[in-house]
């Protein structure tokens, strides 16, 4: 094999697997986009329920945030390897 022959294989090769790579980025933005695209049909909104929504309410009692942010720190402490940094709770019922 000559000089010359190996540059064109070398360069078909390169060639070859960037434009993998650029169909691959492709497909990652696609599947980013998609969502977007489509409506949600699946969690009604707050007009839907007839609730009103989180942020056309009236702020909460002092009270009440407070026992809920002290709940919150009570679950972070007990469960604090468990979760990988995350909090979730669980509702039951």
């Amino acid at each position: 094999m000559e000089l010359i022959d190996a540059v064109i294989v070398s360069g078909l090769g390169l060639a070859v697997v960037f434009s993998g790579l650029a169909l691959t980025a492709l497909l990652i933005v696609g599947f980013n986009v998609l969502p977007s695209l489509v409506p949600d049909r699946t969690k009604p909104t707050a007009a839907d329920t007839g609730r009103p929504s989180a942020s056309s309410s009236q702020p909460s009692d002092p009270q009440v945030l407070a026992v809920i942010t002290t709940v919150l720190e009570v679950e972070r402490r007990l469960r604090r390897g468990e979760s990988g940094g995350r909090l979730t709770i669980e509702r039951s019922g």
